[in-house]
């Protein structure tokens, strides 16, 4: 286990402005989404509005280790009913969408996986909001998210599934299926 981490919750925009720079979010953010499975393409300001708008609308859990002052985690969390176009899939599937939040973002940097730090930043997240369920997606490739979040309790949702369109770091515009899990906190 490392010993020089720390959590932070970033629960508005300002807050999260002041960090996103001096923590390096943005680098961590490449590693987790630039490389296979993802290898998607974006830019340090969409990224930061991106985490401007989650501190604007939920919880952001920042992982930060404290003896370099990078961040070596982030999990992003929103009401369910703040992200309209989830809302919709999930209502269609029947869900209760107050019953739950949506996990937007999640990522661990290369250095610190398999150190339990996804499970330590989502049991943060469940001591700070008051629902019954949190709800996750992912890339239908991704074995390893799709084992960390299996290893924490969550349950592919069969059938519930999202066409996500994404700009590929070879400049063209692609899409694939994620798929949609939960899992109850309570």
């Amino acid at each position: 286990m490392i010993n020089n981490l720390e959590f932070i919750t970033v629960d508005n925009p300002v807050s999260m402005a002041e960090l996103f720079a001096k923590t390096q979010l943005f680098e961590t953010y490449l590693e987790c989404f630039s490389e296979p499975p993802y290898e998607e393409y974006f830019t340090a300001e969409e990224v930061e509005k991106l985490f401007k708008n989650y501190a604007d609308k939920g919880l952001i859990i920042f992982c930060l280790d404290q003896e370099i002052y990078r961040c070596a985690g982030f999990l992003a969390a929103v009401p369910l009913a703040k992200n309209e176009t989830v809302a919709a899939i999930a209502a269609e599937n029947g869900l209760a969408i107050n019953d739950y939040w949506f996990i937007e973002e999640v990522g661990v940097g290369k250095a610190y996986r398999k150190h339990q730090i996804f499970s330590d930043m989502e049991s943060e997240l469940r001591k700070k909001i008051d629902v019954p369920k949190m709800l996750s997606r992912t890339k239908t490739i991704n074995e390893a998210s799709l084992a960390a979040h299996k290893k924490l309790g969550y349950e592919i949702i069969p059938n519930m599934t999202q066409r996500i369109e994404y700009q590929h770091l070879s400049g063209e515009i692609r899409s694939d299926d994620r798929v949609f899990m939960e899992c109850a906190i309570k």
